[in-house]
């Protein structure tokens, strides 16, 4: 497993390198605007997309939210977003899909940003007098829409010393205005970086070192299922970088996992799929092909027969068949990657400013958008909603 964890941890760090500071180097950024705003009229009139009616909502530095009209490859809104200090980081959407909920300020403040004007209309300071509060990646907005659940770190700050509190989640009501306040707060586990919402609204899942489901309303844990203490026969203890919290269209999130598996006297890394369905609360592990390429994210189609991977290639997975399906070459790294409400394209994003458009039975490059300015998208989640 060394091996696995080592070459999965080194990948990991730089990821967050890149997000977390280090400017990569966009030498035509002026270029690359004009190119995105010569080409978008073009794009519309020269093809019919089978992806028509989905809208792409993505963050990049330093405080940029862009609304992509999928059809046309175009940029329909670009929102300037006060406050976020240089990133934006994770993105989750209000259940009507009119709010997007921003990670920002270094990750110690949450914004809700109408999608359609930019009006700001929900904030929260994490953060205070004494105390300085990050959380790392993980937050969900409720079914019903009316809170807003954070995982948050918490540290006393002395003149002498700094204390580390324990972690725990704190709930905002989302019509808490632009100085929300928690309305409570309850324990959390540590090493947490995302929480997903059950469709019945009751509970909620915490993706962590293991997998935990928490009651929305009093906070008590309700159970716990291995993740790095996974049950798989002949397997080692397995690694994962879940960071892009989509399961959108289908209500399954789905993850590359890590490990070794033992064959005879020797052991050989594998990538399994790691899939939970919100809905039923079904979790899975299937290998579909030993270790040859990193993948970051993953995917799942609308039929739910394919899983799509990115990172350096493009990977698409037999769900069913549990095996690798086909393979491409990227242009440079993704970290992010969305399906169209049709399944009949894979989108990919983060990492830098270009937003990929590809087929998804042949993996074929159809097109690339290069965001104005060249903006650097990092960690940022791809969403996906269907347009009115």
């Amino acid at each position: 497993m060394s091996r696995v964890r080592s070459l999965c941890a080194r990948t990991a760090c730089l990821a967050l390198a890149l997000g977390l500071g280090m400017r990569p180097v966009a030498a035509a950024a002026a270029a690359a605007a004009a190119e995105g705003v010569a080409h978008g009229a073009s794009r519309a009139a020269a093809h019919t997309a089978a992806s028509a009616g989905d809208l792409l909502i993505t963050g990049a530095k330093p405080d940029r939210l862009f609304v992509i009209d999928a059809a046309t490859r175009s940029v329909r809104t670009e929102h300037h977003i006060a406050g976020t200090e240089g990133q934006i980081f994770t993105i989750v959407l209000s259940p009507d899909q009119r709010v997007a909920y921003l990670l920002v300020d270094r990750m110690e403040r949450i914004v809700g940003v109408d999608i359609a004007s930019g009006r700001e209309v929900f904030r929260a300071d994490l953060s205070g007098p004494g105390e300085r509060i990050k959380d790392f990646f993980a937050m969900m907005v409720t079914p019903d829409g009316k809170e807003l659940i954070a995982y948050e770190l918490p540290t006393e700050l002395h003149p002498s010393e700094y204390v580390v509190d324990e972690p725990r989640f704190a709930v905002f009501r989302t019509d808490g205005g632009l100085a929300a306040k928690a309305v409570r707060t309850f324990p959390a586990q540590r090493r947490i970086n995302m929480l997903l919402a059950r469709p019945n609204g009751q509970s909620f899942y915490a993706l962590g070192f293991d997998l935990y489901e928490y009651d929305v309303k009093s906070g008590k844990l309700l159970g716990t299922r291995g993740i790095q203490k996974w049950s798989l026969a002949d397997h080692s203890q397995p690694d994962l970088l879940a960071f892009w919290p989509v399961s959108e269209p289908t209500g399954v999130f789905t993850s590359p996992v890590y490990s070794e598996i033992k064959r005879g006297s020797e052991s050989v890394p594998m990538t399994a799929l790691m899939t939970l369905n919100l809905k039923s609360g079904d979790l899975a592990y299937a290998d579909f092909e030993p270790l040859s390429a990193l993948i970051f994210s993953t995917v799942l189609s609308p039929d739910k027969k394919h899983a799509y991977g990115v990172y350096t290639t493009l990977t698409s997975i037999d769900v069913a068949g549990h095996r690798l399906e086909k393979r491409v070459p990227l242009d440079h790294t993704f970290y992010a990657v969305n399906v169209s409400t049709d399944g009949r394209e894979i989108y990919l994003g983060g990492t830098n400013c270009d937003v990929g458009f590809y087929d998804a039975a042949s993996l074929e490059k159809k097109d690339i958008l290069k965001l104005p300015g060249c903006s650097d998208q990092t960690l940022s989640t791809l969403r996906v909603i269907h347009g009115k």
